[in-house]
């Protein structure tokens, strides 16, 4: 973690050093109200997800899975794994298939989540660190928008670098970090 700090710290520096260059005072504000706005958000966001993580492991909700989530989303049934079926040889009736739909349609309603279970989820996407954030982000657009000082060659580079840095750090980490 102490690296990607140390390199965000670099990159702004590097960042605040061209835009001073390039466009003065309106570009320097412009590219670190932005790189501190979105620096915010993703610290934010890491931080209320690491804390969802935690209370659903420490509430025992977590479940090992055998598949990862993007298999799981495009082949639902285990349709394509590479192991062969027990029996090949099932009747393609008519009635067979009509009981695998009705017992389809079952379990997925069973499956359903209830309105609770949306809201509990949607807790974290409205944590006070991650609204804070964003307030900051809105606001220093629209200070530097009143101050005639907005300079979207600086700003929208500046939004997008914490991201793009804490993205290619968690790659090369391989989203494990020792000293978290």
């Amino acid at each position: 973690m102490r690296h990607l700090i140390v390199t965000l710290g670099l990159v702004d520096l590097l960042l605040a050093l061209l835009a001073s260059l390039a466009g003065g005072v309106p570009a320097l504000a412009s590219s670190q109200v932005g790189f501190f706005s979105s620096l915010l958000v993703v610290a934010a966001s890491f931080g209320s997800y690491r804390r969802m993580v935690r209370q659903r492991l420490a509430a025992g909700m977590a479940v090992p899975e055998t598949r990862d989530s993007i298999d799981r989303m495009e082949d639902p049934y285990g349709l394509y794994d590479d192991e062969e079926p027990k029996s090949c040889e099932r009747e393609e009736s008519t009635e067979n298939f009509r009981e695998i739909v009705r017992e389809e349609k079952a379990r997925l309603k069973k499956s359903r989540r209830s309105p609770a279970k949306v809201a509990r989820d949607a807790v974290p996407a409205f944590s006070p660190w991650r609204l804070g954030a964003y307030a900051f982000l809105v606001l220093g657009f629209f200070f530097l928008r009143g101050k005639g000082w907005l300079v979207l060659a600086a700003y929208l580079p500046a939004l997008a670098l914490p991201i793009i840095v804490t993205v290619w750090y968690l790659l090369g980490q391989g989203g494990t970090d020792a000293d978290a």
